[in-house]
């Protein structure tokens, strides 16, 4: 079996340092983390500053409560070269179409589309025609609605494409999650699957890898408490450790699927099963293919 790709998403976390981003690629790589990942936005680029209502302009509320920070442009080169140095993939969501090109001077090898952006064609247009990896997140979606951004970027020539099953709250309701989604998602499209998950812990990255995740993405946080839109619903750098570990030793447990006893199995194997015998030769009576016993060894069946 393949091992799981476990991508740690920093980002507001970094809370405006870029100190602290350096200390999140070190720790995610001290944790088991295959990938770090960072947002590429600007909120001038992705809401609006006024709403057109009742034949006027007015605020919009949401872009005076955006709290998301804007990773610097000059800071992505650095981060790359640290994840670079430490051995773990950099990833940055692009939030517009500007992003791409600057991810490509940066030289990603993976993109990842945020589940809001599955309808923007522009952006699916332009990280398709990258021909490079993509992450394409299905929150908020419907099949109809993933067949489609499948279709932008096929057209344009993109690379390998995963499917992420997400739910966009956060942190959304167990009842919410409908993990058998991912099946659904792998059997429809014939693509690989993964979760991009918000909910706390990792039970439902566990299930998932389970159900045939090959990629797993959670936030994560040196500090729930710290203040900013990230850190209440993500993991602490610990827990996201705790969880590498649970997904590795899973692969194991997991194992091939094919109904054979284990090479342990085997070699107690008579000490396990009855057989039937004459009392006086001790000598098997019949063979049904059983591996026979002498009265003396039933005790340790």
């Amino acid at each position: 079996m393949s091992r799981t790709e476990l991508i740690a998403e920093v980002g507001s976390n970094y809370d405006g340092r870029l100190e602290t981003a350096i200390e999140y690629i070190r720790a995610a790589k001290a944790c088991g983390a295959n990938g770090i990942k960072f947002q590429t936005l600007r909120k001038e680029k992705l809401v609006a500053p006024k709403l057109w209502s009742g034949g006027a302009s007015e605020d919009n509320p949401v872009y005076r409560l955006f709290s998301n920070l804007a990773l610097p442009d000059d800071w992505h080169r650095a981060l790359k070269e640290e994840a670079d140095k430490q051995g773990i993939e950099f990833l940055s969501t692009p939030f517009y179409l500007e992003a791409v090109d600057l991810l490509e001077t940066v030289g990603v090898r993976t993109y990842k589309i945020a589940s809001g952006d599955i309808t923007f064609r522009p952006l699916l247009e332009a990280v398709g025609r990258t021909g490079k990896r993509i992450i394409l997140s299905t929150g908020g979606s419907s099949l109809q609605d993933v067949e489609k951004a499948l279709g932008v970027l096929k057209r344009v020539g993109a690379g390998p494409i995963v499917l992420l099953h997400c739910v966009s709250n956060y942190p959304p309701q167990w009842g919410e999650m409908n993990l058998r989604a991912l099946v659904t998602l792998r059997e429809t499209f014939g693509l690989p699957v993964g979760i991009s998950d918000h909910t706390p812990g990792s039970l439902v990255p566990i299930a998932a890898v389970t159900l045939g995740a090959t990629v797993v993405e959670k936030h994560v946080t040196f500090d729930r408490s710290l203040p900013g839109p990230d850190h209440p619903f993500a993991m602490t750098m610990e827990e996201f450790g705790e969880m590498v570990r649970q997904v590795r030793c899973l692969e194991e447990a997991l194992g091939t699927g094919d109904k054979e006893p284990a090479p342990s199995e085997k070699a107690k194997q008579h000490r396990m099963r009855r057989g039937v015998y004459d009392p006086v030769t001790f000598a098997p009576t019949d063979d049904e293919g059983g591996v026979w016993l002498r009265p003396e060894n039933k005790s340790n069946a």
